[in-house]
């Protein structure tokens, strides 16, 4: 199928309505979440300490929710709830984490910093698209995706930080605290 928003083909020049749009729209944001929820699901395999590998379930968990959100959007059903509290659950399970837990974490780097790519591209992508949805609960639904997907992202920047320096991060944490962008 011909899509004009993975080609990066100027939409004007194409002649396909705004519905199909952001149909197209739906079918890519589904995609992501999908594939998403399976790199977060292969990340609870890959950690070796119960907390890493809560904190990449509930990532995984909201993705998954995300893609149901996208589907109902998609079918212009009612639109699932779109809040999470994973950032506030992983700050408490970062509390009970020792030095230990961080060293074991060091082989997964390149894989947090995929996943770290992998949210920034999300929230860029919706970002883009969010002025073509008109639909009023819809694109409120999609900006409530995009802060959250920015919570991913801070969260799992966190993690590569903690990871890298756990001897900084254990004695001198203050887990959420982050500048705007």
């Amino acid at each position: 199928m011909y899509s004009p928003l993975q080609t990066g083909q100027d939409l004007d020049t194409i002649p396909i309505t705004q519905e199909e749009v952001v149909m197209e729209l739906f079918d890519i944001a589904i995609r992501m979440e999908t594939e998403g929820a399976a790199f977060y699901r292969d990340l609870v395999n890959k950690a070796t300490s119960e907390g890493f590998k809560n904190i990449f379930k509930m990532l995984a968990d909201d993705e998954d929710r995300h893609k149901a959100i996208f589907e109902a959007m998609k079918a212009n059903t009612s639109i699932p709830a779109s809040t999470t509290d994973a950032s506030v659950r992983a700050a408490q399970i970062f509390k009970k984490f020792s030095k230990a837990d961080f060293l074991g974490e060091e082989n997964q780097l390149a894989l947090y910093e995929d996943a770290l790519e992998i949210e920034l591209k999300s929230i860029e992508f919706y970002s883009e698209q969010h002025e073509l949805v008109t639909d009023v609960k819809q694109k409120r639904a999609l900006a409530n995706i995009i802060e959250e997907e920015r919570r991913h992202y801070d969260l799992i920047d966190d993690i590569i930080v903690m990871v890298e320096r756990p001897e900084n991060w254990v004695e001198h944490a203050e887990f959420g605290v982050r500048e705007d962008y």
